[in-house]
C-alpha cells in the first residue's frame, strides 16, 4: 500500500506532457550525441587517439585533420571523441555514488530530526567552510593522482549537499497527512522514509544532480589539467587542454577544441537539469 499518492495521481504524475520543455530537449539531444560517442568512439574517430605520425607534428587543421594533430602527431578529432568516454565516465561515477549515500543519509536525518540532525549540521558546517574544489585537491594528492582517487575524494565531500537537500525536503513531507496516517497504521520508520517519503521529496536532489554532472566534468579536466586527474596519455580533454597550454601561439587548435568539447558537455547537462526543473514544476 502506497499512502502517498492515489495510483490515478501517480499515472498523472508521472504521464509526461504533450510539449515537453525546450531544455529538456536540448539537452537530451546533446548528451545522446555525447552517449552514442562514449560508446562508440572507434566508429566515429577517423584515427587511432595513441598513434604517433612524426610527419604531422602539430599540423593545422585540414581535411587529413580536421581538428589538426598535437605535438605527437595524434589526431586531435580522434582524442576529442575517445576522451568523451572518459569525461562522462568521470560525471556518472562522480556523482552516482554521492547522490545514493546523501539521499539516503538525509532522508533519515530529516525524518529522525533531534541530536542526529544537530550532529548532521555540523558535518555540513565543517564541510562547506572549505571550498569544494579546495578539498577535492586535498584529498587527490594524499590519496595520489587518479581517476579512481578522484572519484573517492568527490564523495568525500559531495554527498552532504544532496543530504542537506533531501533533508530539507523531508522534514517538510513528515508534516502532511500521509506521514500521519503511515505513523497510525503503525508503519516501521524505515518503510514511511523510503517508501512514501523520499518518493516525494528526491525531485531537488535529481535536478541537481544533473547540474552535479556537469560540475564533475569540470572537476574532472581541471584535475587532468593539474595532473591529478587521468593521466598521459589517455585521451582526456582537461589532459589534453594541459598538453597544448604550450602550444597556444603556434597550435592553438590543441587546446581550444577540447574546450569547446568540455563547454558543449557541460551545456548538455545543464540544458537536462533546468529542463527537469520545468517539468516537475509544470506537474505541480
Amino acid at each position: 500500500m502506497t499512502l502517498a499518492l492515489p495510483p490515478s495521481a501517480r499515472r498523472r504524475a508521472f504521464r509526461l506532457p504533450r510539449k515537453l520543455p525546450a531544455p529538456l530537449l536540448g539537452g537530451g539531444f546533446i548528451l545522446l550525441c555525447g552517449l552514442i560517442l562514449a560508446v562508440f568512439p572507434s566508429l566515429f574517430a577517423p584515427y587511432d587517439p595513441l598513434a604517433f605520425d612524426y610527419n604531422a607534428l602539430m599540423a593545422p587543421p585540414s581535411w587529413a585533420h580536421p581538428f589538426g594533430t598535437d605535438n605527437f602527431g595524434r589526431d586531435v578529432l580522434s582524442r576529442v571523441i575517445h576522451a568523451t568516454t572518459i569525461d562522462l565516465q568521470m560525471a556518472v561515477f562522480a556523482t552516482i555514488g554521492p547522490f545514493v549515500f546523501g539521499t539516503a543519509i538525509g532522508a533519515v536525518v530529516g525524518y529522525v530530526g533531534g541530536t542526529t540532525e544537530a550532529i548532521f549540521g555540523r558535518i555540513v558546517d565543517a564541510v562547506i567552510t572549505f571550498p569544494f574544489l579546495v578539498l577535492v585537491i586535498a584529498i587527490v594528492a594524499v590519496l595520489g593522482p587518479g581517476l579512481g582517487n578522484m572519484y573517492i575524494a568527490v564523495g568525500v565531500v559531495d554527498w552532504v549537499f544532496y543530504a542537506r537537500l533531501i533533508a530539507a525536503e523531508v522534514k517538510v513531507q513528515k508534516r502532511l497527512d500521509y506521514a500521519d496516517a503511515g505513523r497510525a497504521m503503525g508503519y516501521s520508520p524505515a518503510r514511511i522514509i523510503f517508501r512514501h517519503l523520499l518518493p516525494n521529496a528526491i525531485t531537488p536532489a535529481m535536478v541537481y544532480l544533473m547540474t552535479d554532472m556537469a560540475l564533475a566534468i569540470l572537476l574532472g579536466s581541471s584535475l587532468g589539467y593539474l595532473g591529478l586527474g587521468a593521466q598521459p596519455p589517455a585521451a582526456e580533454w582537461g589532459v589534453q587542454i594541459a598538453d597544448g597550454k604550450n602550444f597556444m601561439a603556434t597550435a592553438w587548435w590543441m587546446s581550444v577544441f577540447p574546450g569547446i568539447a568540455i563547454v558543449i558537455a557541460g551545456l548538455g547537462f545543464s540544458l537536462l537539469g533546468d529542463g527537469l526543473a520545468e517539468l516537475m514544476r509544470t506537474k505541480r
